[in-house]
Order: structure tokens, then sequence, then C-alpha cells
């Protein structure tokens, strides 16, 4: 596979390689000295050039055809994203014995690095890795890291897609996380962005055509199969060896992949699981691909379809929040009633080919039913649930505490994997707002003209404006929540649940060890295993479910709980007596 931008060869000189196709001149400018060194070009489209080893820190850009850019591989970018790239040589994680977490094992937490923590960096949030072991979590999923513009930004409006955000960390810091991470039986997959370039700092168009018009929210599609394709085919697959093999990454989440556009007789997202499976099979370790495709469609994660061990599946979400909130604005329009909790519960999708979807006014998604469970990532909140909000709430805040524990537990009684969102495992109340620090006047003023078209539906609804920095601070963790006796009851709660379902005894991962009823008339839904019996009350009348003495209640959401008399809102789990 080809390698880009800058990396030591064999001999231990400095090597460069940029694609350009179309260039007429390239070359290097050393920043220290303004010296240019003429570059030579390749048949295939690719310039070059060898020099004795440059020190790390040296900065550089690559002059096309007369004008000066940084490197679009570059892995550091000291200055920003308007300045000059620096070479560095990232290490690769050593965690002598790691295998990795199979997708069946996996317990998923999202976070955001930047809010995770009061100092939002990498070495701040290893501290925290204990907590998240001791909570039951195996899979850390790292919102994305490529470099973007100013210090605040949820981090999918990355333009440097080799380079890690200076504001986390070292690229010291990260290989310690993960590291850490790995010592403490958690592996660490990473969210990237393969559909769009961010808006501001981009400067791929001077090399190649590496975006071509389609219609997606963020303008550019990238150029999988046009002209000049082949290379930056290429990047994004060196990118994903980058991240996955140089620096030691335990998988992806991959954001929008339905947005990603490939005519060619093989797709680049199979491609790239593809070349996923070949690293791990080299190095002896699993590694996850996760896909956020979210239009229900089975060929995701389907043997001779893309590939993916799983993708976010998004109906039992929307169709618990629709319910439990009577929210019906954007995509919860097309959820709302009891049965669409037990269809997503049942047969994975709701939105399965049978129905309109009425945010689109489309038939909309695939019959999930022949799936497996673990092809299935299901949460109650995420990044984009929460922060796609007017004023970034969460379900805790909003709708109280019966209400998201009844979500929660219904989560994790089910087969799928289940995905938690950074602080809810303690009843975080901060919001998770959008936020940015861009520099261009015009691009802020963009944005906030359209989070108020985006929000127009809800009449009278404000969003926050997403530039100002308190957006980002308020989006922080309030860790000493955590401390509260309500913070620790909480944990501890979630600790049992996990603990249950890593057990096997909550919600195994297989459709057919769960049998599943519903009734509307009095919202009672029932979920059964072999070793658990999980009540879940849907309603806002207490309910008297009789329960037989096999049974003896484990855990209740309304504590301390009486067996078989449900409060509205509620949940019971029970365990064969003794267990």
């Amino acid at each position: 596979m080809v390698a880009l931008g800058h990396y030591y060869n064999e001999q231990g000189q400095s090597e460069f390689r940029v694609f350009a196709p179309e260039c007429r001149d390239m070359a290097l400018r050393l920043e220290a000295t303004q010296q240019t060194l003429p570059m030579e070009r390749q048949a295939n489209g690719y310039w070059t050039l060898t020099q004795p080893r440059l020190a790390l820190g040296t900065r550089y850009r690559f002059v096309v055809d007369g004008t000066a850019y940084p490197d679009p591989a570059s892995r550091w970018q000291p200055d920003g994203m308007h300045g000059a790239s620096a070479i560095c040589e990232p290490s690769k994680v050593q965690s002598p014995g790691w295998r990795g977490v199979t997708i069946e094992d996996a317990i998923i937490y999202e976070l955001h690095i930047g809010t995770f923590t009061p100092e939002g960096t990498l070495a701040a949030a290893q501290a925290k890795l204990p907590h998240l072991q001791a909570l039951g979590i195996t899979v850390i999923e790292l919102l994305p890291l490529a470099a973007f513009p100013g210090e605040r930004n949820w981090g999918y409006d990355g333009t440097y897609l080799f380079a890690l955000h200076g504001a986390y960390g070292s690229y010291a810091d990260l290989q310690a996380f993960i590291e850490a991470a790995h010592e403490l039986g958690i592996a660490v997959i990473l969210d990237v962005v393969y559909n769009h370039f961010g808006p501001e700092g981009n400067y791929s168009w001077a090399y190649a055509p590496y975006t071509k018009q389609a219609d997606t929210p963020w303008g550019a599609a990238i150029n999988f199969d046009g002209g000049h394709s082949e290379g930056i085919r290429a990047f994004y697959l060196a990118n994903t060896r980058y991240w996955l093999e140089e620096i030691g990454f335990d998988g992806f989440r991959m954001d929008a992949v339905s947005l990603i556009f490939d005519a060619s007789p093989r797709h680049i997202l199979r491609e790239i699981t593809d070349l996923a499976r070949d690293i791990a099979a080299r190095e002896g370790r699993e590694i996850l691909m996760i896909a956020e495709h979210l239009r229900n469609e089975t060929e995701v994660t389907a043997a001779d379809g893309l590939g993916y061990h799983s993708q976010w599946n998004d109906d039992l979400n929307h169709a618990l929040f629709a319910f439990l909130t009577g929210e019906k604005g954007r995509h919860y329009s097309s959820f709302g009633s009891f049965d669409d909790i037990v269809k997503a519960l049942r047969d994975s999708f709701v939105l399965d080919g049978t129905r309109m979807h009425t945010f689109y006014n489309r038939l909309f998604g695939t019959d999930g039913r022949g799936t497996a469970a673990t092809e299935h990532v299901v949460h109650t909140q995420n990044h984009d649930q929460i922060g796609n909000r007017p004023q970034g709430d969460r379900m805790i805040a909003t709708y109280g505490r019966d209400k998201a524990l009844l979500a929660t537990i219904t989560m994790l009684a089910s087969p799928y994997v289940p995905m938690l969102f950074m602080g809810e495992e303690y009843g975080e109340t901060a919001p998770f707002l959008f936020f940015e620090e861009f520099a261009d006047a015009h691009l802020i003023q963009a944005v906030r003209d359209g989070r108020r078209r985006e929000f127009a539906y809800q009449e009278g609804s404000e969003p926050r404006d997403a530039h100002d920095r308190a957006a980002f601070t308020d989006s922080k963790l309030q860790w000493s929540r955590l401390q509260s006796e309500e913070g620790q009851t909480l944990f501890q709660f979630y600790q049992a649940l996990i603990a249950l379902k890593r057990a096997g005894k909550l919600g195994p991962r297989d459709k057919q060890q769960i049998g599943i009823a519903g009734d509307e008339k009095t919202g009672l839904i029932c979920l059964q295993t072999k070793e658990s019996l999980t009540l879940l009350n849907f309603s806002n009348q207490t309910q008297q479910v009789p329960v037989a003495a096999e049974w003896e209640l484990a855990l209740s959401s309304n504590l301390p709980g009486v067996g078989g008399l449900l409060p509205p809102y509620s949940a019971h789990v029970y365990l064969h007596a003794g267990d």
C-alpha cells in the first residue's frame, strides 16, 4: 500500500509522497530556511522526494504550481489548519498479549475527549479509565480525533485525517491512553469521517479532485469513483491502515457511510472492512468495524455486502424516546406507538421497508429479522441524539429519572450491542451542545443560520450559539455528581445491569433466546430468558403483575422495589431464586 506525506524509509532517510495527478510543478518547501526542493513526478500521479533525515518538528509545505499548502497527509499541524505541516513519528501501541474484544462482548461507551473531563485531554481521560472498567465497559468509542479548526469541535469538521488534534494532547498521550485501556481489558475504537471534509482549512482540492458534488448535508462528497479516484481511494485506505496498524486502534465507528457514494465494482467501504480484517488476522487481534448507516439496510453487515461487524440502529432509541416523551419532531415523527417498541425489540428494524419514513417521505429500510443481534448497536442517547437538540438536553434532565432508566433497562435487556453516552451512568444532567471555533466569520454566521432553520419546527426554541465558548464549557461532564448519593445509586444500578448483561443473564445476544411479549392495553412488556425475567411498565399507572415463585427480584428502577408491583414508568429484573 502506498505511503503518503512524510515518512522515514528503511535507510532512515526522509521521504515525501503526495498525489497530485494534474499538477504541472511540485516542490517541497522547508519553512525554517525557505529552501525549495523540486519533487519528481511519477507515472501514477504521485510526486516524490528523498532527503537526508529531517529532524522531528521540521515545518514544511508542498508548493503546488507555485502556491504553498500544508500536506494533506500531515501527521501534525502545530500551527493550526492553515499553518505548515510538521514532521513527527507516532509510535505504535504496545500491549503484549492483547487480543481485543469481540462484538459479542462489546459494551460500548461513547465519549468526546474535549468534554469528558475539565481538562479535555487524553491524559485526563486516561485517569478515568478505572471508572469505566468498574462500570463494566469493554469498548470505548472516541469521537473523531482528526485535526480540526480551533480548540473545540465535535470532531466531524476535521480536515487533516492523519493528524491528531493538538488540544487533546500528543501521540504519546494517545498511545498511553490506549495502552492503559488495554491493561484494563478495554478496547478503544475511533470514530472516523470519510464522507466529507470540514468546511475550514481543507486544501485537498489544490492537489487532486478529492470531492465531487453530491446531495449530502455538508455539500461535496468524497470522490471515490470519478476521475483520478484511484489516488483518493488509496488516501483513505492509507488512513485506515494508519490508525489501525501504525497507531493501534481496535477498530472504527465510521460516520454516515450511507453518504459515501461509490459506483466502482468493489465499494470502497468493502475495501476498508477487508483491510481491517487483514490487519486483524496478521496481528492476531480483534478489530471491530461499526458503521453509522442509518438506512436500516442489512447489506451493511452482510458477509457478501459491506462486511461490517455491526451498524448503529436508531430505531429502538427513536421508539423509546418518542413514546416516553411524546416528541414527534423530525426523525421521531415516524415513531410513537407502543408497538414500535415491541417491534424494535423483536425485529431489529421498525422501519423495515413496509412503512413510510415521514421525515424522508418514502418507504424506508429492509427486513432485519434475519440479522444477528450483534449486527445492531443500540442506545438511548448518543452525541447526535442529544447534541442535535436546540438546548442539547439529556432525557434525564428534561423527562426525569424514571423514564430515562426505563429506556436504559429496555436497551440493556434487548439482545443487541449496548452503547452508553458519557455520564449517563451517574445521571449526568449537563447538556451536550453543538460547539465549534471556526475563524471564518461567514462560516460562523452560516452555522447560526443553519441551526435556526434546522429547529424552526420547534416554535420559540432558539438554539444555543455554537460559537459561544460557553456551549463547549457547559457541555463538560460534572464529575461531582458521581459522588452524590443519587449519582452513586445510579452508578451501582448501571454496574449491576451491565454485569448481568455481560454474564448473559440479561439480554443474551441471541434473539432466539429472548421471549418478547407486549400488551398495549396495560403498557407492559415482558422479556424472558432462561435466566431472567424483565418487566417493563410503559404506562402511567401502577401495574400489579403476578410473578411465579421461581423468580426473585434482583433489580428495580424504583428502588427498593416490591416484587410484582410496578409503579408508572418503571422496570423490574428478576432472576431465578438463589442465583
